[in-house]
Formats: C-alpha cells, sequence, structure tokens
C-alpha cells in the first residue's frame, strides 16, 4: 500500500511540473506573439500633416511634376490637396481642397509665366506659401524642385521673410543650375570643383546666391538629385555635375543635412529625371519613408 500511495504522490507532482511548465510557456509565447504584433503594426510610410510644394522649372508646368506626385500619392500614400497657379502679375490662385488630417498633403506651384527670372519665382513661391498657410495654417513645409526652381526655392530661403513665414523643413532639389548652365553660361568639363569644393568658375546664378548665403535657414535637410548621362559630359545635358553639386559648398556652415544622390544613363538626362520612377522612388523615401 506504501509503495501505491508513493507512486501516486510522485505521479500528481510531475503533473504540476509539467502544467506549470506549460502555462509559463504559454505565456512566453503570448508575450513574444504581443511584441511582435506591436512592431507589425507600424507602417513603412509616415503619416504627416506637413504640406509639401512640387515646384516646376524654366519652361515646365504641372506635367513637370505630375509624375513625380503621381508616384508620391501610389507609394508613399501622399495626396495632392492645391493646385497653386501664379498668374503672369503674381496673382495666386488656389483650387482644390486641402481637407483635416489629409495624409502627407501636396501643393503643386505652376507658374503661368514658366520664364521668369530668379528672384520674380522666388518671390511667387513665397506668395504662394503664404496664400496656403492663410487657407491652411501650418508651421513646417517641404519642397521638391526641378531645374529652376531649385534656384528660385533656395533663393527664397536666402530671403529674409515675414516673423511668421513658416519654416523649412526639407528641401528636395533635382538637376538644379545652382552654378550655370550649359550652352548659356556653362560649357561641360570647363568647370571643376577645387578641394574645398568650391567651383572654380562662378556663373551668374551662383553669384546670386552667395551674396544671400548667409540667410539660409540652419538645419535643413537637403537631398540633391545629380543626372548624369554618362556620355562623357559630366551632365544631364544641361547642368553639368559640378554645377548642380555646387549648392554643397554654397550651404557650407548652414548646419545642412546635406544627401547626394547620383543618377546615371539615358534616364538621367534634365527632364527625364523627373519622369524616373527610381528618382521619385528616392524623393519619397527622403521626404516620408521611416
Amino acid at each position: 500500500m506504501r509503495k501505491f500511495g508513493l507512486v501516486k504522490w510522485l505521479c500528481l507532482g510531475l503533473l504540476v511540473v509539467v502544467g506549470l511548465g506549460g502555462c509559463a510557456n504559454r505565456q512566453s509565447h503570448s508575450k513574444a506573439t504581443s511584441s511582435s504584433s506591436a512592431k507589425k503594426v507600424q507602417p513603412a510610410w509616415v503619416t504627416s500633416q506637413e504640406p509639401t510644394f512640387y515646384v516646376h522649372g524654366f519652361q515646365g508646368s504641372a506635367k513637370s511634376t505630375n509624375t513625380l506626385i503621381a508616384h508620391a500619392e501610389k507609394t508613399a500614400h501622399a495626396h495632392k490637396v492645391i493646385v497653386a497657379t501664379v498668374s503672369a502679375t503674381g496673382t495666386v490662385t488656389l483650387s482644390g481642397k486641402w481637407a483635416a488630417k489629409t495624409r502627407n498633403p501636396i501643393i503643386q506651384v505652376v507658374f503661368e509665366n514658366n520664364l521668369g527670372q530668379y528672384n520674380q519665382q522666388s518671390a511667387w513661391l513665397a506668395s504662394v506659401i503664404t496664400a496656403v498657410k492663410a487657407q491652411h495654417a501650418f508651421k513646417t513645409y517641404n519642397i521638391v524642385a526641378h531645374s529652376a526652381g531649385c534656384v528660385a526655392s533656395v533663393n527664397m530661403l536666402m530671403t529674409p521673410q515675414a516673423s511668421n513665414f513658416p519654416k523649412i523643413k526639407k528641401l528636395v532639389t533635382i538637376a538644379g543650375p545652382f552654378d550655370g548652365v550649359v550652352g548659356e553660361d556653362d560649357v561641360a568639363n570647363q568647370n571643376s570643383l577645387l578641394t574645398s569644393g568650391r567651383p572654380k568658375y562662378e556663373h551668374a546664378a551662383y553669384e546670386l546666391l552667395v551674396a544671400k548665403r548667409q540667410h539660409f535657414p540652419k538645419g535643413v535637410s537637403l537631398l540633391n538629385i545629380v543626372g548624369n548621362l554618362d556620355d562623357g559630359s559630366n551632365s544631364d545635358s544641361l547642368v553639368t555635375n559640378v554645377s548642380a553639386r555646387s549648392i554643397k559648398y554654397l550651404l557650407r556652415g548652414r548646419s545642412v543635412d546635406y544627401t547626394e544622390k547620383d543618377f546615371h544613363g539615358a534616364q538621367a538626362q534634365h527632364s527625364k529625371l523627373h519622369e524616373n520612377a527610381k528618382v521619385a522612388l528616392a524623393v519619397n523615401r527622403y521626404l516620408w519613408h521611416r
């Protein structure tokens, strides 16, 4: 009888130990699953109400930024909310609706006079930002610009504005002719960057910006996209790599978080850059990817 009782108690003890071990494993598995679920909930793309202004270049139009915006809407969950059209006399007309809590809102800027000088386009861009802010308040914003729109945007940022003017957070420049344009005031493979990063020859556009560089806001994040046809010209056909890269030296000492991305081949031609899906993805990731 005693032997039978001892065996019974041993079996009961074993069952208790196994049961407790099972509970511990289930709790551990539950915690791991909960932690895993929390990680999966985190989306790859941010949700922000911070507007991004898309600015075309010389002789450009809405078509110049349509593809970039379409990619942003498809990939980064962005939404074009307003088209801001500036008349030849500088009148700003806003069409569309920016609904509250719209995710990653985009404002497309269109200059009816697409042959305006940099100073003029800079003033128009400032007017657009002011007009949009009056309709829908915001404190910070981003800019994506192509070609001459890059110079106009940088020039605007170097121009003192009203104290309540919003602050730039991220700036994306695509094929920016900061130090000249091939066929106008620049020649392929003529210019170069010195050891300091300064361009050997400084053309009119660069001199315009150099005179105002101390006003560029500090702490801006800048993605500079450079195109190279790989045909020996070291250019995108209109803007040399030296001209595009000269922005880095221009903004020295302004605490700029500078990132440069080069694109090569036929699709890196000046006007094809804003149609290039890889360029669009680079822009989207820079602006909205976690």
